[in-house]
């Protein structure tokens, strides 16, 4: 198994026992700027790019994940919950998935985002931030 961006990001580990037949789901995840080391919950309007990397368990080939990136409250810059935009991988064999969106043309309005991970369709995790000059 490949070195993942956790190694770098957590200090801590835990040991799991293998569980039978165990669904797939979202482990851990942690939000950064492009080339950065360390996690994030508050941007820069100015963020070239906010970057999520999200642990991938117990997930069998063709397992479909996405990520819908959501501007909840920018105070009017868009409407509440709106669907910014989404991205989509098909698994293979990685145990992490890395999605990414680009700072708008004006900058990252503030206010209040989050990601939904979801697994197959089916929602499977929310991370939240914010963005705040």
């Amino acid at each position: 198994m490949k070195p993942t961006i956790f190694a770098a990001l957590f200090a801590t580990f835990i040991t799991v026992a293998p569980a039978l037949a165990a669904d797939p789901s979202i482990g851990r995840t942690a939000l950064t700027l492009p080339d950065a080391k360390e996690v994030q919950t508050t941007f820069k309007s100015d963020a070239p790019k906010i970057i999520l990397h999200a642990e991938l368990l117990d997930m069998q080939q063709g397992t479909k994940v996405s990520a819908d990136w959501i501007a909840e409250n920018t105070n009017g810059a868009a409407p509440p919950n709106f669907k910014i935009d989404s991205a989509e991988i098909t698994v293979k064999d990685e145990d992490e998935a890395t999605f990414s969106l680009s700072k708008p043309n004006n900058g990252w309005p503030v206010g209040d985002y989050r990601v939904d991970l979801l697994i197959d369709g089916a929602k499977a995790k929310s991370v939240a931030f914010k963005v705040a000059d």
